[in-house]
């Protein structure tokens, strides 16, 4: 006997949605593992253990028909060869290429220069009054060290941040902000195709890797701009979201800052327990290959699946006391970095970008003070806009 999803009739990508989505993630996850939004035309996985399942079996909810929460949105982002909605061999082709540069391994010969940064980033805000953590700080390290790891000429650099908010409109659904989004995204497409070359790229970065990739026949030609598209999107928003999550809840928390101050070996707990809680990327979509049987409901064949991440994130069945921030949670329990062959290729260079910035902070900063945050409206994106913050030594 097949039964029905249970209905949430809510409009997930609305600005009341954004600004407060807990108390609708938490109702989602009374209805079941699986639900269905009828306003957007698509099934939800909103408890841990079905999504957790669900991400791991890539056959069955694959990524090659596109990860936007609606047809026109795939429409757009399958246009230029999408790296990431792409599954099988050429995926995991295209992942290895992009991928060994951000490996930990390779990210030994940056850890000195992040590290450095990160000092001197702490350093000229320590007892310097109020600022905006958001705009001063947290898009930082993402904005100069990352930028030029990607290697991209100067208007690459100038609008990479700008591109890839863009992109994460365009994965949710065609809104005003996703309309809104497809010049921008148009945009990013012209500039990797007029612009990319290799005499254009900075030597030794990203990008200018790919080029030789190709030229030693380790990667087609057709897929150079999209392994190279595959460093500007998850690179930076996801990054300075967390990074404002992180200092957010330990100035809330004192009593959590006061524990890592005891115990700095906490350092990665922390750094993940923000991603957890705060969970940068709401949501991404994928289509089932055949029909499917989640927790006693059938999604049906080439149906539209909602990965809700930040509903999982806080699943009581797995968090005890899952709106608690708590630096002593298992690290990396959380999905905010996917699970499986899609999992985010950026984690590495996240967690040591947020651990040197903690650690920095740690060894110069006696108390953390922070406001009220504003959010961006995103689509995809829970992000504070502005978080006003104070280091006092």
């Amino acid at each position: 006997m097949t039964i029905a999803a249970p209905s949430y009739d809510a409009d997930f990508y609305s600005d009341e949605f954004i600004r407060n989505p807990w108390p609708h993630y938490e109702r989602m996850r009374e209805l079941g593992s699986v639900v269905w939004m009828p306003q957007h035309e698509n099934y939800a996985l909103t408890r841990y253990e079905a999504l957790e399942s669900a991400l791991r079996d890539h056959e069955t909810f694959i990524s090659g028909k596109g990860i936007a929460a609606d047809a026109r949105g795939n429409e757009l982002t399958l246009g230029i060869r999408n790296g990431a909605a792409s599954d099988g061999e050429r995926h995991a082709l295209i992942r290895s290429v992009t991928s060994e540069p951000l490996l930990p391994r390779a990210l030994e010969d940056v850890r000195a220069s992040i590290e450095s940064a990160a000092d001197e980033l702490v350093d000229a805000f320590v007892d310097k009054g109020e600022f905006n953590l958001m705009e001063k700080f947290a898009s930082y390290m993402p904005l100069s060290i990352v930028t030029k790891l990607v290697g991209f000429p100067d208007f690459g650099r100038d609008n990479m941040l700008r591109w890839a908010s863009a992109a994460f409109d365009l994965v949710g659904v065609q809104n005003a902000r996703g309309s809104a989004a497809v010049e921008v995204f148009a945009e990013m497409r012209q500039f990797l195709m007029n612009e990319i070359r290799p005499e254009n790229l900075i030597p030794g970065s990203w990008s200018r890797r790919i080029f030789d990739m190709v030229e030693a026949g380790k990667l087609p030609p057709e897929d150079t701009l999209v392994a190279i598209r595959n460093y500007v999107t998850p690179s930076l928003e996801t990054t300075i979201s967390a990074i404002g999550q992180l200092v957010y809840r330990l100035g809330k928390n004192p009593d959590q800052w006061a524990l890592l101050q005891q115990k700095p070996e906490l350092v990665r707990g922390a750094v993940n327990e923000a991603m957890r809680i705060g969970t940068p990327a709401r949501s991404l979509a994928r289509h089932t290959s055949r029909a499917v049987e989640v927790d006693g409901i059938t999604i049906p064949e080439n149906a539209r699946v909602m990965m809700v991440f930040a509903s999982a994130n806080r699943d009581a069945r797995v968090f005890p006391d899952p709106d608690r921030f708590d630096v002593t949670r298992p690290p990396r329990r959380h999905l905010s970095f996917g699970r499986g062959i899609h999992m985010c290729i950026g984690v590495h260079l996240a967690e040591l970008e947020m651990s040197s910035l903690l650690n920095a902070i740690l060894a110069r900063v006696k108390e953390i003070r922070v406001g009220e945050p504003t959010m961006i409206l995103n689509n995809t994106l829970y992000s504070f806009a502005t978080l006003p913050a104070q280091f006092i030594s």
